[in-house]
């Protein structure tokens, strides 16, 4: 009997051990599983996050000219020019005087070496003589450009 019990204990020790084996490199490749997939969502938003900071640093654009038509229905045209090498994405305009502001959201794309054209028809901004109005246009990438005009009395048709 003695010989049948180590016989026993031998293999059980066999079989404990395979198994714990087992369990140890399924629990390894599940923690590299999961360190793989983690580190390589983290280096994918890392890639998008460098990418995005280049495209903003490459986005230029500038306000060309300003018009103002003093009609019953005041307006602005705006021209802006994207010098940059990305697409710019115009996503608002404020025009703001005398006391009074507007938001414009058109959300128009302007390709690399063209101009934009926006027509700001009719503006609740008050288009007074001898008064400024600034305009501030902003990108999708948060870059924002700055222009103002002066409206004459010539144009009010003042004296």
């Amino acid at each position: 009997m003695g010989i049948r019990r180590s016989h026993r204990r031998g293999f059980s020790s066999v079989i404990t051990n395979v198994l714990m084996c087992a369990v140890v490199i399924s629990i390894g490749i599940s923690v590299w599983g999961y360190t793989h997939s983690a580190t390589s969502m983290m280096s994918t938003d890392y890639y998008e996050d460098v990418m995005e900071s280049v495209y903003r640093i490459r986005e230029r654009f500038y306000i060309e000219s300003l018009g103002i038509n003093m009609s019953s229905a005041p307006s602005f045209g705006i021209w802006i020019v994207n010098y940059g090498s990305v697409n710019v994405t115009i996503t608002s305009i404020l025009i703001s005087g005398s006391g009074e502001s507007y938001t414009y959201s058109p959300d128009v794309s302007i390709a690399p070496g063209e101009t934009g054209i926006f027509n700001v028809d009719p503006t609740p901004v008050p288009l007074n003589e001898n008064t400024s109005v600034s305009i501030r246009v902003e990108s999708g990438r948060e870059n924002r450009v700055y222009d103002s005009v002066r409206i004459p009395a010539l144009l009010q048709g003042g004296s």
